[in-house]
């Protein structure tokens, strides 16, 4: 069976270093519904606030936007 998922996001890393510490620093698996690349992520839309929150308490910020179209 497949789910789609309206409004998710896109974690997107500047390269696999950056990762691994957000990796030490935040559980990923928690939010990420899965994987594009190696560096991005499409993020679970009803994490997306606690996975900012946790990125931002320790001293990591993220570039939240919304896009512009809609889809069908």
């Amino acid at each position: 069976m497949s789910t789609i998922h309206k409004n998710v996001a896109i974690l997107r890393l500047g390269d696999l270093r950056t990762l691994g510490e957000v990796r030490a620093l935040v559980d990923l698996d928690e939010h990420v519904l899965g994987w594009l690349s190696e560096t991005e992520a499409v993020i679970d839309p009803h994490t997306l606030k606690e996975l900012v929150a946790a990125l931002d308490a320790r001293g990591l910020s993220a570039l939240v936007r919304r896009a512009g179209g809609s889809a069908g």
